[in-house]
């Protein structure tokens, strides 16, 4: 789909695209291009895919993969849909919120389906959090966000965040590719990037909710040094913390960010056995 083509269906649906749901309408084949072969998908595969507007990610999909849930939000755009549906009995159109959509009624099962989309930017980190914390999780997912978004997800140690440990936890990301505006209509203010997450088949953590928390904690002031920010809010001392990042091999002055996830899973030990929690 060009830009001519795209305007010519918002005219025709009298549709302006709408900023506060991140309606960037994709006018780059070869970006979904570099998506599909990233997500490797055959007739075998279950797609989810999130915010599909006017189809063009999800023509692609249904010529592919042996099944495609589309979940849309908006009516209209759910609507301008159900010729491709009709015509394809692989494709599901829901018009819904992702946000209060239950996968498993769409009979995704567990590690059964891979989710590739091109996210509103409005909901990329619920997205990003929901789908790899929270079951049926994707086997891969295969996602367009904004470019910073991306490299705050993939970040090491020195640039490390709540989301990028999040992610971490539970897959494997990378970026596939870094998308410039101008492949998006209306044009957005920033570049995009795709990228690919697959999943573990186990966390990175033998408790990955408390671990998640404990971080949380960590990151509760990013520019104070660990000892401080963990001292306040567990039943430690901010000595005995100082101690415990030495006894590891960190720095007693160690920020946050700097920190691997192999890092806060010692520290978390550490810490649970001294407080015993």
């Amino acid at each position: 789909m060009n830009k001519d083509q795209l305007e010519t269906l918002l005219k025709k649906h009298q549709l302006t695209p709408r900023k506060e749901q991140g309606q960037n309408f994709l006018i780059n084949e070869d970006v979904i291009d570099a998506s599909l072969a990233a997500a490797e998908l055959s007739s075998a595969d279950t797609v989810l895919e999130i915010g599909p507007g006017f189809g063009a990610l999800t023509k692609r999909l249904v010529g592919i993969a042996g099944k495609v849930v589309a979940v849309e939000q908006d009516r209209v755009l759910a609507s301008t849909l159900k010729p491709l549906s009709e015509q394809n009995d692989n494709l599901l159109v829901i018009n819904e919120d992702i946000r209060t959509f239950h996968r498993a009624e769409a009979g995704l099962l567990d590690n059964g389906y891979k989710l590739v989309a091109n996210l509103p930017y409005n909901i990329t980190s619920w997205v990003m959090r929901e789908f790899t914390e929270h079951n049926p999780k994707p086997s891969r997912m295969v996602v367009m966000v904004q470019k910073e978004v991306a490299e705050r997800i993939i970040a090491k140690p020195g640039k490390m965040s709540i989301l990028a440990a999040a992610i971490q936890l539970y897959t494997n990301p990378r970026i596939v590719t870094i998308v410039d505006r101008t492949s998006f209509h209306p044009i957005p203010d920033v570049d995009s990037a795709i990228i690919c997450c697959d999943l573990l088949p186990t966390p990175r953590s033998s408790d990955p909710e408390r671990l998640m928390k404990f971080i949380k904690v960590g990151f509760a002031s990013k520019r104070k040094q660990l000892h401080n920010t963990l001292s306040a809010g567990y039943p430690i001392s901010s000595t005995q913390v100082r101690v415990i990042l030495g006894d590891i091999g960190l720095s007693q002055t160690a920020r946050p960010q700097e920190l691997s996830l192999e890092d806060w899973e010692a520290v978390s030990q550490a810490v649970f056995q001294k407080v015993r929690l």
